[in-house]
């Protein structure tokens, strides 16, 4: 399997959906459905804080979010590899401790099986850049995941996304959620 990425800034003024499907792939009436992709519910916000102990508001550096994605898919060699194609949104808002005049938001791209093993996992750094002033900011990072479907069916397949969360953060996030 082979994640390529080519990052390119957009500014977006809303942020919805944390997980969806993609949509049916082109018009093609023989070809399978896309693999599902989704953003992961624990892993899609993180709060970055400056060095040292300190975990209250005045030592936030920046809040992070994977906002949404929008995607497609193609076939190639007799529908026996998915072309996954997908724009991924990722977001960052400047926080009282920022010093940096980028936010280096890491995440990773993860295809997993029915019964949740990963077959892949790929770690990336969106890099958003603020300009003097500007507290939020949205990239948009796209992906094209080449997925060989060793004569399974899509269905079979989920692409998963998720922000790199330290231990402790990812503990907090969950003991909040009930889990």
């Amino acid at each position: 399997m082979t994640l390529q990425s080519f990052r390119f800034p957009l500014i977006a003024l809303t942020a919805v959906v944390l997980t969806g499907l993609l949509s049916a792939c082109g018009s093609n009436r023989t070809s399978p459905p896309c693999p599902r992709v989704g953003i992961l519910g624990d892993a899609s916000k993180a709060t970055q804080y400056r060095d040292g102990p300190g975990r209250d508001l005045t030592d936030v550096t920046f809040e992070t979010e994977l906002v949404d994605f929008n995607g497609s898919c193609k076939y190639q060699d007799k529908n026996s590899t998915a072309i996954i194609s997908f724009t991924l949104l990722v977001g960052a808002a400047r926080g009282p401790a920022a010093s940096q005049p980028e936010a280096q938001v890491p995440y990773f791209v993860a295809v997993v099986d029915k019964q949740q093993n990963v077959l892949s996992r790929d770690r990336f750094v969106a890099r958003i850049p603020f300009k003097d002033g500007q507290r939020r900011i949205i990239v948009a990072d796209e992906f094209e995941q080449v997925l060989p479907l060793q004569g399974r069916p899509t269905y079979d397949y989920e692409i998963l996304v998720g922000l790199e969360i330290p231990q402790d953060q990812l503990n907090r996030i969950r003991q909040q959620r009930g889990f």
